[in-house]
């Protein structure tokens, strides 16, 4: 099938060729970069070219969210209850499931969609578990051009799912209009242990399991989390103050409140101008993400295995410093290094 096959499938919606191009861009052999270019290229022209009816107050036709939390906060309980709602409210929903990658053997259980039993029955939805690989941040090398393929495919509200390591997963706001940080409720000090990097990239807070024995708990925690949320710095969405609310996916618990809120959202002015800067910051932050996977391709095809291992058996030893491996390999790359002539 060539590029252009591959696209009409998609924007078709067919479910089976918005899974083979989202593993054609996972892909990390040599064959399939060039026809995964070619096929985002094709994409990237198709959504630029769909009316983002982005005007007034109202929210984008086309909207990206990720729910990102630490382990066993209920993240996929929680978008199996979102996905359903979303769903009933006329959406169509997408989900990318990051699952985290064993570091010695690269695998990984990819067993989110098995947690999202109710919402995985649906028409109207697609779940796909992806293995994070090597990628920090919560993602996964190609999670933005799986957001972006899931949109071509009509699907109109995209969830990511990010592993669940904690405070650095802030890389994943930079690939999606509005993240949701999932806490869940605790007692006495032990507050999560979430560092200020991740609540500070939220737009907004959830704290989960707000029912049973955790209802107290989750209070707790809400209040705590409200009073360290008044202390940050100003939204860059004028007007909008994050808010923290307690709410339970299994008991459904909380939902008016969350809806409320984005009732909230929809009654800023500037936000349709907020979604619109937010988006075009994406495209330059994607430039030097793919830029930089582009060079370590490159490095690693145009470079024998053996000159790579003594590089990095040169670094183990201490012969070389990563400052002089970097240089030698823009010399390598046929770049001068401009530090050189500064010293």
């Amino acid at each position: 099938m060539d590029t252009h096959q591959r696209l009409e499938a998609l924007i078709r919606g067919e479910r089976l060729a918005l899974a083979r191009a989202i593993t054609l861009v996972e892909s990390r052999k040599a064959e399939d970069r060039k026809a995964a270019t070619e096929l985002m290229i094709g994409v990237d022209k198709h959504l630029q070219s769909i009316p983002h009816q982005n005007t007034g107050n109202q929210l984008p036709a086309r909207w990206t969210m990720a729910i990102t939390g630490p382990p066993g906060v209920g993240k996929s309980t929680f978008i199996d209850q979102l996905g359903r709602q979303l769903i009933d409210r006329g959406h169509r929903v997408a989900v990318l499931a990051v699952d985290p990658s064993s570091a010695r053997s690269g695998g990984s259980i990819l067993g989110d969609k098995t947690r999202m039993q109710d919402l995985s029955t649906r028409d109207e939805a697609f779940i796909r578990p992806s293995p994070s690989g090597a990628t920090h941040g919560g993602t996964n090398v190609a999670t933005k051009e799986a957001i972006d393929l899931c949109l071509a495919a009509g699907y109109d509200t995209v969830l990511v799912e990010t592993v669940g390591v904690g405070q650095n997963e802030i890389a994943v706001s930079d690939l999606v209009d509005w993240t949701l940080l999932l806490l869940m409720g605790r007692s006495g000090d032990d507050l999560q242990g979430i560092k200020r990097g991740i609540v500070e990239a939220a737009d907004m807070v959830l704290v989960n399991k707000a029912d049973g024995e955790g209802y107290e708990p989750a209070l707790e925690t809400q209040r705590y989390y409200q009073s360290a949320l008044s202390l940050f710095p100003p939204h860059s969405l004028p007007g909008w103050k994050v808010p923290c609310l307690a709410i339970s996916a299994v008991q459904e618990v909380g939902w008016d409140s969350f809806w409320s809120a984005f009732e909230a959202l929809r009654a800023l002015p500037r936000l349709a101008d907020w979604v619109h800067h937010k988006r075009a910051d994406q495209r330059v932050f994607n430039f030097y993400r793919r830029l930089n996977q582009a060079l370590l391709e490159h490095w690693s095809s145009s470079h024998s295995k053996s000159a790579y291992a003594d590089l990095e058996s040169a670094l183990r030893s201490g012969q070389l410093s990563p400052a002089q491996a970097v240089s030698e390999s823009l010399l390598a790359w046929g770049f001068e290094d401009s530090r050189e002539k500064n010293l």
